[in-house]
């Protein structure tokens, strides 16, 4: 058997087309995480009163300076004071944003404590009423000292019904209060995670779609089924072959963009809770360094999901073109669903799909960090919890019904 996995590893990523495919992919990882640290931008003010526009590494360094006064636990004290600022701000201009507030004043006295101002506009703010349309009669200081209390009840009501509010509640019970601000990490790099996630399953549906095909389209296995290892063992050989190149083509990607991303930020910012970092309504009790293992964890599952289903197209269909057509359609379903649905059944379709865990707007990240449910029945499912649950299934079904149908065929 190690033998058969050595020729087939051999003869896969010998393959000219296959090195070029893996070589780009680890490429992009680091031209992907470098794009959110690009778009980061401050201004700086020098000692002559003159603003400097800092981007990149050096706008990263700049903020953690300016928001150095709201890091660590958000207290009372820190929602009083930023609302003062809001208050004192928005009577004196009109608003707390240029052109209206001079620039200088606004990155003078808006940007230190801006993180703290989004959540009160978000929690505290009359209902119809966000950051950019508030002002100063909408919330007072002493609102400050209701914070928390006012968060658990919203975040409740972003349940659409009684059953989706009562799991929300019961789910959302250990969320750690108060919430930690570490400046540095930005939602962005998240989602440059997910779409090279993305970029990888349809990276690697290309790769694997000829790995039984090709040989049914050659007529090589005409030959192979011939010789003493050449069904069962070979079908295992050539599942192993393609899991393993998977997983170290996974690892390696992943790792440069982890590593260029979290020493960028700052490794300190992995343990913000995950509510000051986007939309603080979320229901999971998650840092942002759990959420990003949890994002990787559900991508690397969701991408396994995809390759295994991808094998067992290639074992089944005649030819490459209709494997790797197939398959490409089903990496893309649940994008091209979201798009055209977002019914109850929409929901589970794409949740269970291969590819359920990929994609945009309806990837697993944002599942994660959303309130989204489905109805089975009578049970009410978070769909993060039904895109692994899927996952976690069908990468052994796909791989046994690929290695069924390779010897199945081999008995014609």
């Amino acid at each position: 058997m190690r033998r058969l996995i050595y020729l087939e590893m051999k003869r896969v990523i010998t393959n000219r087309s296959t090195w070029i495919l893996l070589a780009a992919l680890v490429f992009l990882s680091a031209v992907m995480a470098y794009f959110p640290i690009s778009f980061v931008k401050t201004e700086q003010i020098d000692e002559q009163g003159e603003l400097h526009l800092l981007e990149g590494k050096e706008a990263i360094d700049c903020l953690k300076q300016k928001e150095e006064g709201i890091n660590g636990e958000l207290t009372e004290a820190e929602f009083r004071q930023a609302i003062t600022v809001f208050q004192e701000c928005y009577r004196e201009y009109g608003s707390i944003f240029p052109p209206e507030m001079p620039r200088e004043e606004y990155v003078r006295r808006i940007e230190p404590v801006l993180p703290v101002i989004h959540l009160v506009a978000a929690v505290l703010a009359p209902e119809g009423v966000g950051l950019y349309t508030m002002t100063d009669a909408d919330i007072a200081p002493e609102d400050g000292g209701r914070f928390y209390e006012q968060y658990v009840e919203r975040l409740v009501l972003e349940g659409k019904t009684d059953a989706e509010q009562e799991k929300i509640r019961e789910m959302s019970k250990d969320i750690k209060m108060p919430f930690t601000y570490i400046s540095g990490y930005d939602i962005p790099s998240f989602e440059y995670l997910t779409l090279y996630a993305l970029l990888m399953m349809l990276v690697f549906t290309v790769i694997i779609s000829p790995i039984f095909s090709a040989e049914y389209q050659t007529g090589a296995d005409s030959i192979l089924r011939c010789t003493r290892l050449g069904r069962g063992h070979l079908a295992v050989a050539k599942i192993v072959t393609a899991v393993l190149i998977y997983f170290v083509t996974f690892l390696v990607g992943m790792g440069v963009f982890l590593a260029i991303t979290d020493l960028t930020f700052g490794i300190e910012g992995l343990e913000a809770s995950m509510q000051t970092v986007w939309g603080v309504f979320e229901i999971f009790a998650f840092t942002a360094g759990q959420t990003q293992a949890a994002v990787v964890a559900g991508q690397f599952l969701s991408i396994l999901a995809m390759v295994s289903f991808t094998l067992f197209l290639s074992a089944q269909c005649k030819n490459v073109q209709d494997s790797l057509k197939i398959a490409m359609l089903v990496g893309l379903l649940p994008i091209i669903i979201r798009v055209v649905s977002s019914s109850n059944m929409a929901r589970l379709i794409q949740c269970i799909l291969p590819s359920g865990g990929l994609g945009l707007s309806d990837s697993f990240l944002f599942e994660l960090l959303g309130t989204g449910f489905v109805h089975l029945g009578p049970v009410t499912v978070w769909t993060p919890y039904l895109m692994l649950g899927a996952a976690l299934a069908e990468i052994p079904l796909f791989l046994f019904l690929a290695v069924r149908a390779y010897c199945r065929r081999q008995s014609l």
